[in-house]
């Protein structure tokens, strides 16, 4: 008799303590749905301070140069740097990802300069990469995704490797009216 007294004093004690949260929940429901406007809010604040950044747009970066000013269409404005693709085969590619910052020989891909120590931010048309030396900009000029690179602070030597003005991603070399050696024997 006691164990069943027990069980129906707890059950009941346990029955209106639920029933208190229910009442307090809609006693106030002005003070949940303000929490969560401000939540909501501070999420979309966190969001704006951090965008995303996507760097397989310059994943790798390739070499172009510039072939006739006065076109308007950009492939065929622009094409392989002839001399540095072609004859010396000494300019550099960049590899971006968000792990690494790779500059590469373009025929010999073991001269490599990897930075691990750096960072990126975009801002507009301009992606700027960070190293302890130096700042590398990479700025869309055309409506494609050509890339005019400006380096600020310290400029990067390096042994058998000179960097281009323009870059485009690799993926867009056939567009261009010039993208290989041709029948080019050097």
């Amino acid at each position: 008799m006691k164990n069943t007294f027990l069980f129906i004093a707890v059950f009941i004690a346990f029955t209106f303590s639920c029933n208190k949260d229910k009442k307090a929940t809609i006693e106030n429901p002005v003070t949940n749905s303000d929490n969560k406007t401000e939540l909501k809010a501070a999420e979309k604040t966190n969001s704006k301070e951090e965008p995303t950044i996507n760097l397989s747009e310059y994943s790798k970066l390739t070499p172009i140069e510039i072939k006739d000013s006065k076109q308007k269409d950009v492939f065929k404005k622009y094409g392989i740097e002839f001399g540095g693709v072609c004859y010396s085969c000494d300019l550099a590619v960049f590899k971006i990802n968000k792990k690494s910052f790779d500059i590469v020989e373009l025929c010999d891909e073991k001269n490599v300069h990897s930075y691990k120590d750096f960072s990126y931010e975009k801002n507009g048309n301009s992606l700027k990469i960070k190293t302890p030396e130096s700042t590398f900009i990479f700025t869309q000029v055309e409506n494609e995704p050509i890339y005019q690179l400006k380096i600020e602070g310290q400029k990067p030597e390096f042994k058998n490797m000179r960097i281009s003005e323009f870059y485009t991603q690799e993926s867009l070399l056939e567009k261009f009216e010039e993208h290989d050696c041709g029948d080019f024997q050097g």
